[in-house]
C-alpha cells in the first residue's frame, strides 16, 4: 500500500468528486481536472487508477447512448488509439521517473490547450485517425485522452458525441491498462485506489443532476482549465528539477 494518510486519501476523494460533477455538468472534467491534483496529492494515484475510474462513466455513458454510436467511427479510432497505446509504452520504457513527471505535466498542459482550440475540424476519417492516436497515447500517459477527441467531434451532433466517445473511451482505456501492466505500473493497489474513488464518481454525478445548474457552465469550464493548466505546469517543473 502506498505512504497516503487518511487525510490526502480525503483529500483525493473530492478532488474526484469535483471532477465527476463537473463532468455531469458539461461533459468532461473528472480526467482533465482530477489528474493534476491527484498527482500533486501522491503520484501513484496517476495515471493507472484513474484510467480505471475513467472506464467507468464513459460505460454508463455508451449504454445510455448506444444507439447513437457510428460503427465508422470506431473503425477509424480504435486502430489509431492502439497505435498511441503502444507509442506510449515505448516512450515510458525509455524515461526515468523524473522525466515521466514533466511529461505527464506536459501532456496535461496539451489538454487544456486542446480544450480551448476552436478550430473548424469536423470528425472526418483523417481527424479521428490523428485525434484518437494522440487520445491514446496521453490517456496512457497521464488518464486524460479526451480532449483530443473532442476537438476532433466539436462539430458533431452531440448525441453521436456522447455515444461514440463513450464507445471509444472504454477500449481506450482498457487498452492504456494493458499498456500499464506491462510496464509495472498496475496492480492491486491501483484497484482498490480506483475502487476508493468510485463512490466519489458517482456522488459527483448525483450532485450534477440535482445542483448543477446552480452555477453557470462557464464557470465550471474555467475551473477545469486553469486549475489544469497550473497543476499541470507545476508537475513539469518539479520534474525538471528532480
Amino acid at each position: 500500500m502506498i505512504g497516503l494518510d487518511l487525510a490526502h486519501w480525503a483529500l483525493a476523494i473530492l478532488v474526484v468528486f469535483i471532477g465527476s460533477a463537473i463532468q455531469g455538468v458539461i461533459g468532461f472534467g473528472v480526467g482533465l481536472f482530477s489528474a493534476p491534483l491527484l498527482f500533486l496529492i501522491h503520484p501513484a494515484l496517476v495515471p493507472t487508477p484513474l484510467v480505471i475510474v475513467g472506464c467507468v462513466l464513459p460505460l454508463l455513458m455508451w449504454r445510455a447512448n448506444a444507439r447513437a454510436v457510428v460503427p465508422r467511427d470506431l473503425a477509424y479510432a480504435l486502430p489509431a488509439g492502439f497505435v498511441g497505446v503502444v507509442a506510449a509504452y515505448v516512450l515510458a520504457g525509455l524515461v526515468s521517473d523524473a522525466t515521466w513527471q514533466w511529461l505527464f505535466g506536459l501532456t496535461i498542459m496539451l489538454a487544456v490547450l486542446a480544450s480551448v482550440m476552436r478550430l473548424d475540424i469536423h470528425p472526418t476519417p483523417t481527424a479521428i485517425v490523428i485525434a484518437s492516436l494522440f487520445s491514446g497515447c496521453m490517456g496512457t500517459i497521464s488518464g486524460v485522452g479526451g480532449p483530443p477527441l473532442g476537438v476532433a467531434f466539436q462539430h458533431a451532433d452531440p448525441a453521436r458525441v456522447r455515444g461514440t466517445l463513450s464507445a471509444i473511451f472504454v477500449p481506450f482505456g482498457v487498452m492504456a491498462l494493458v499498456a500499464l501492466y506491462f510496464l509495472d505500473r498496475l496492480g492491486w493497489t491501483d484497484v482498490w485506489l480506483a475502487a476508493s474513488m468510485l463512490p466519489a464518481v458517482l456522488g459527483g454525478f448525483w450532485f450534477a443532476r440535482r445542483y448543477g445548474a446552480c452555477v453557470p457552465r462557464q464557470a465550471y469550464r474555467v475551473l477545469v482549465l486553469g486549475t489544469a493548466f497550473v497543476a499541470g505546469l507545476y508537475a513539469v517543473v518539479r520534474g525538471l528539477v528532480a
